[in-house]
C-alpha cells in the first residue's frame, strides 16, 4: 500500500526546530533585576508604555473577539493600577516604598554591644522587594534594535524598548498567614480587575486548549512560558525549605528570600526606634507582640522564637526559579518503519503520545531515555539522538526531545505499570493522525483528564464565571447549554469554534484518523512528524527512500 505524507509548510528538522513556547525575543536584562529604580521606571514608562501579561490560575488573558480573537492581550500598568487603587506613578518595587527601612543597629549576641547592620546584608534581604500582596514579575524588554545600548561596565544604563511584566490576578496570601491592610486591598483590587476584564469580553485560556495558539507569534508563546513558570514558582514557594519561615519575593520576582533577613527590623521595632511598617514585618515573620518578648540571647533561638535559618547568608538553589528537565522520545523500530507510542489510562479515548519521564540524579539525557522507555514499555533502546527542546510551563519543565532506535519491538507493561497500553505505529497509521491533529487541541474536559491540576483550575474558573453571570449562554435555539457543553464551549477563540469555522466546504474535510496525537504546539507532535516525514536525523536508524525527502511515495 502506498502512503502520502500530509502537506506541511512547517518542517521539524533535527537540531534546528524552534518549538512552541521557545523563541523568546525579550532581553531579560538579568543584571538589572536587583535595581528597584530600574524596575519602577520600566513599569511606569510611557513612551513606549510597559505591557502587563495577566494570568488567571496560570492562564493568560486573550482577546475574546475581533481580528485578534484568541490571541494574547496585554494591558498598560496605568489600567491595572486604577483597579488596584494605586496611583499610576506610585512605585511598586523596593523596600522603603513598601515600608521597610534599614535598621540603624543590631545587638551583637557575643559582645552585647550595638553593631550597625551592614549595607550588604540589608541589600541582600530587600533588593527590588516585591509587595507580598502582588505576584508581579519582570519578564524583560522587547528591544528596539538588535543590540543593547551602551552595554558595558555601567550597568545602570537603560535598554531601549518595551518593558514586559506578568501579574497573577489570582494570587492570594498563603492560608493561615498574617496579612496586612495593603495585602487585603491588593487582593480585592485583583478580584475587581478580573471581573472587569471578563465583563469587557476578554477571556483567560489554557494555551493547550486554544486553537489559535498555533498561530501565535513565537515571542508571545515564549513570553507566556516565562511568565507562567515564574508566577507559579512564586505562588508555590511560600515558606523557606530550610527553616519554615515565610518567604517573600525579590529581584522583580526572580528570587525568594527567607524572612529571617528581616529580623534586625523586628529587633528595632521591639525597641520602638524603627520607622518600618510594623504590620508588614510581623506578617512576614509570623510574630505577634507577645512572641517578641520571648527572645533569647543564646544564639540558638532568634527573636521570632525560631533557630537561625541554615540558608541565611549562603547560596541556596531553592532561592531561585527551578526548571525540571524531562526527556520525551520518539523511539522507532529496528527497521525504522514504525514508532513507539503509549497511552495512560486517564487520557481521552484514542489519545496516544510519545513516552516521557523526568531525568533522575546523576543521569545523562541518553541514559534517561533508555531507562524510561525500558521501565514503561519493556523496550530496550540501542541509540539516542537529540532532536530539539521545548519549555513546558506546566509548571516548569524543559522537554528534551530525542529520537532513538529500539533493539526489539517486544513490549511489556508490567514493570512500572504506568501505561495502559503501548505499541508501534506504522507511517501508514501515523500520517492520518498527523493531518487530523494539525488543527486539533484538547477540549477542556479532556485537558482536565490529562492534567489533574488543570482540571482543578478549570473548576475554579467555571465557578467564577458562574458567579459573574457569564455561564449558561443560550444557543441559536434558545436552550441553555448543558454543563458539559458549557465546559467545552470555552471562549470564542477556542478549538470548538475555530474547528467549526475551519471545516467549511471550501476548507475541505479533515480526514478521519484511527487515533489522536498531540497537536503541533506539543513537542510530541514534532517528534512524530519529523520521523514520519523523514526530516529527522536518527543515528543508527536505517535510511529509507520513502522518508528521506519528507514526502513518502514508496511502498510500506
Amino acid at each position: 500500500m502506498s502512503t502520502q505524507a500530509p502537506a506541511s509548510s512547517q518542517l521539524f528538522p533535527s537540531f534546528e526546530t524552534n518549538n512552541f513556547y521557545a523563541g523568546n525575543t525579550l532581553n531579560r536584562a538579568s543584571w538589572l533585576r536587583s535595581s528597584s529604580s530600574f524596575l519602577n521606571k520600566a513599569l511606569h514608562s510611557s513612551q513606549p508604555s510597559a505591557r502587563i501579561v495577566l494570568l488567571q490560575h496560570g492562564n493568560p488573558l486573550v482577546h475574546g473577539s475581533g481580528t485578534s480573537e484568541g490571541h494574547l492581550a496585554t494591558l498598560p500598568w496605568s489600567r491595572i493600577a486604577s483597579s488596584l487603587g494605586r496611583q499610576a506613578l506610585q512605585d511598586v518595587f523596593g523596600a522603603e516604598i513598601n515600608g521597610l527601612h534599614r535598621p540603624a543597629n543590631i545587638r551583637n549576641k557575643d559582645q552585647e554591644e550595638q553593631e550597625k547592620v551592614s549595607e550588604k546584608d540589608w541589600k541582600r534581604a530587600t533588593d527590588s522587594f516585591v509587595p507580598p500582596g502582588l505576584d508581579i514579575v519582570f519578564l524583560g524588554i522587547l528591544q528596539d534594535g538588535d543590540s543593547m545600548t551602551q552595554q558595558g561596565q555601567d550597568q545602570t544604563n537603560e535598554i531601549k524598548g518595551v518593558p514586559y511584566f506578568a501579574l497573577s490576578l489570582t494570587h492570594r496570601s498563603p492560608r493561615g498567614a498574617q496579612t496586612t491592610e495593603q495585602d487585603t486591598k491588593d487582593a480585592r483590587g485583583l478580584e475587581r480587575l478580573q471581573e472587569e476584564l471578563l465583563k469587557e469580553g476578554y477571556d483567560f485560556v489554557d494555551t493547550r486548549a486554544l486553537a489559535q495558539a498555533g498561530s501565535w507569534p513565537a515571542g508571545d508563546a515564549a513570553m507566556i512560558a516565562e511568565a507562567r513558570s515564574l508566577v507559579d514558582w512564586n505562588e508555590r514557594m511560600n515558606y523557606c525549605p530550610a527553616c519554615s519561615r515565610r518567604q517573600y519575593s525579590l529581584w522583580g520576582g526572580w528570587k525568594r528570600c527567607c524572612s529571617s533577613g528581616l529580623l534586625p527590623v523586628l529587633e528595632e521595632l521591639s525597641s520602638g526606634a524603627s520607622q518600618s511598617n510594623t504590620h508588614l514585618v510581623r506578617s512576614l515573620l509570623g510574630t505577634s507582640n507577645a512572641s517578641n518578648n520571648a527572645s533569647s540571647d543564646s544564639g540558638e533561638v532568634l527573636l521570632d522564637g525560631k533557630p537561625p535559618c541554615p540558608a541565611s547568608g549562603t547560596l541556596s538553589n531553592f532561592s531561585y526559579p527551578r526548571t525540571d528537565p524531562t526527556v520525551i522520545m520518539g523511539i522507532v523500530s529496528p527497521d525504522g518503519n514504525s514508532i513507539l507510542l503509549g497511552r495512560q489510562k486517564r487520557w481521552p479515548k484514542g489519545f496516544w503520545s510519545c513516552l516521557a519521564g523526568f531525568l533522575e540524579p546523576g543521569e545523562s539525557v541518553e541514559e534517561a531515555v533508555k531507562r524510561e522507555v525500558l521501565e514503561e514499555s519493556g523496550v530496550e533502546v540501542k541509540s539516542v539522538t537529540y532532536h530539539s527542546s521545548q519549555p513546558w510551563p506546566f509548571p516548569a519543565n524543559l522537554m528534551i526531545g530525542c529520537l532513538g532506535v529500539a533493539s526489539t519491538t517486544t513490549i511489556r507493561l508490567d514493570l512500572d505499570a504506568e501505561l495502559e497500553d503501548a505499541r508501534f505505529f506504522s507511517r501508514e497509521e501515523v500520517f492520518p493522525a498527523l493531518e487530523a491533529s494539525a488543527g486539533w487541541t484538547l477540549k477542556r474536559h479532556e485537558l482536565a483528564a490529562v492534567d489533574e491540576d488543570a482540571g482543578k483550575k478549570e473548576e475554579q474558573i467555571r465557578k467564577e464565571r458562574e458567579r459573574l453571570g457569564l455561564k449558561g449562554d443560550a444557543n441559536a435555539r434558545g436552550r441553555r447549554l448543558s454543563g458539559k457543553e458549557e465546559f467545552d464551549k470555552k471562549d470564542s477563540g477556542s478549538v470548538a469554534n475555530v474547528t467549526s469555522r475551519s471545516r467549511s466546504r471550501s476548507a475541505g474535510r479533515v480526514p478521519r484518523a484511527a487515533f489522536k496525537i498531540p497537536g503541533p504546539t506539543a513537542i510530541a507532535h514534532v517528534l512524530i512528524a519529523s520521523w514520519a516525514r523523514g526530516e529527522a536525523h536518527i543515528a543508527g536508524a536505517p535510511l529509507h527512500d520513502s522518508a528521506q525527502s519528507g514526502v513518502n511515495r514508496g511502498k510500506m
